[in-house]
């Protein structure tokens, strides 16, 4: 088990012509599905929280007009949607090379691939002196994702809707978590309809379709603060307010627990 990363740099670092910022995983909390809309999307509702686990993802300006990323891609290649969508909404060509390199499992239901996207707005906002404030960047991020619309500034939120999301940010509290995450891979697109089918939750789906993260919740529920399945699944986590109880809890799993488990702090926002 990977042990807390008791900082997490929150602001932009400059080296050279190299701008760079961490992006955070997120959990979410207590998610709940509602109906679908009129676009055919669900109404979600639930606790956003980013912690310290993230990625680095870095920019360097170029003279080539064809912008390039390195590292992992992420699904469906959200990085560069999203500098295709700042650039929209500059006027003009943003040339660039972005670096990625990844410690959020990915297709763990933490929002890896959005951090990343979010991470590369505020990067390319700095590197390109674009002089964006935050309802234009904020305007942008809802055109590349929801999720990605909540990691722009991170820290604890509570977010509501379908299309777009309604955030009303809350303060961050002092928690550590323990994130396990089975190596399994459960697609959003099945789990919706399943959902649709069954009418049971994802943490419900998510334990029939992954026996690791039922008994994962059995184990890690005793004594936290809150625990429960992070976005679809199957990845688990379970907070505690004192890093000695998130350690004895992560010591309770690690005799049989075979995938990749964190011990992470909450955080508060990214500071710009």
């Amino acid at each position: 088990m990977e042990r807390v990363r008791d900082k997490v740099y929150r602001g932009i670092a400059m080296s050279g012509s190299t701008y760079s910022a961490c992006a955070m995983a997120k959990l979410n909390i207590g998610l709940s599905i509602g109906e679908k809309d009129g676009s055919g999307m669900h109404e979600v509702s639930g606790v956003f929280q980013t912690v310290s686990l993230h990625d680095r993802v870095a920019l360097r300006r170029t003279s080539s007009r064809e912008a390039g990323i390195e590292g992992p891609l992420v699904p469906g290649n959200i990085v560069e949607k999203a500098l295709d969508e700042l650039s929209k909404e500059a006027g003009m060509r943003l040339s660039c090379r972005i670096t990625i390199s990844k410690s959020i499992p990915m297709a763990a239901g933490m929002g890896g691939g959005s951090s990343d996207a979010a991470a590369a707005l505020r990067l390319a906002n700095r590197a390109f002196a674009l002089g964006m404030g935050a309802a234009d960047l904020q305007r942008v991020a809802e055109r590349v994702g929801n999720d990605v619309s909540f990691l722009l500034y991170g820290g604890r939120a509570m977010v509501s809707g379908s299309a777009s999301h309604t955030i009303r940010r809350m303060g961050s509290p002092n928690i550590y978590y323990v994130i396990a995450h089975p190596r399994m891979e459960l697609s959003t697109r099945e789990m919706y309809a399943l959902h649709d089918k069954t009418g049971k939750g994802f943490t419900q789906l998510a334990s029939e379709l992954c026996p690791d993260t039922a008994r994962l919740l059995r184990e890690l529920r005793h004594g936290s603060e809150e625990c429960g399945v992070t976005g679809k699944g199957p990845t688990v986590f379970a907070g505690f307010r004192t890093f000695r109880e998130c350690s004895d809890a992560g010591m309770r799993i690690s005799s049989w627990f075979r995938g990749d488990a964190f011990i992470e702090r909450a955080v508060g926002p990214y500071i710009w």
